[in-house]
């Protein structure tokens, strides 16, 4: 029972950490002040590795979980799952996007001599997004709490928390520059 305690809480606290590094990515994005992008990138940078970890730590731990038997093989066939295999499903593909973007992340800057991977790393950063949108989805799906008033009011609060940041930065960036004269 312990481990199950473990893998929802590391799920849990995954979800709200990449919940706070996508929305400061995107919060980040609309910043026009160097100093200020600075920290929120190292924060968003911070939250994402967090979040990574306890993705790990909740996959091994739903896997060593004998409750669910959840087969290592459902990280190769995603499908495959015994258990709420569509939800299972979902969870392994937002694993799968946020490796690979942070797999690509972490190797950007030997990468970014090339122009061609500079012109590339914001189509690759999607990756991110769609892992984190498809995280939210699994969260609704697989979780035995899914239904409980506590995680819908967190699933929706990290739901409002990256919208409420896609609209501070439609409009930052659709906002006039407003120059300092003297």
């Amino acid at each position: 029972m312990t481990l199950w305690y473990l893998a929802r809480a590391a799920g849990i606290f995954a979800m709200i950490m990449f919940t706070l590094s996508a929305t400061l990515g995107i919060v980040m994005s609309a910043n026009r002040r160097p100093e200020r992008r600075f920290w929120l990138q190292y924060v968003h940078r911070s939250a994402a590795a967090t979040g990574l970890v306890l993705l790990t730590t909740h996959v091994v731990a739903v896997m060593a979980d004998t409750y669910v038997a959840i087969s290592p093989t459902v990280l190769v066939w995603p499908f495959g799952s015994g258990y709420r295999p569509f939800a299972v499903a979902v969870g392994v593909l937002a694993l799968h996007a946020l490796v690979l973007t942070s797999v690509v992340g972490a190797a950007r800057g030997r990468l970014a001599r090339s122009e061609s991977f500079t012109k590339h790393w914001r189509t690759i950063h999607i990756a991110a997004s769609v892992g984190w949108l498809l995280s939210i989805g699994h969260a609704l799906l697989a979780g035995t709490d899914r239904g409980a008033p506590w995680m819908l009011a967190i699933t929706l609060s990290c739901l409002t928390s990256v919208a409420a940041a896609g609209a501070y930065r439609a409009r930052a960036t659709t906002a006039p520059i407003l120059v300092r004269t003297r």
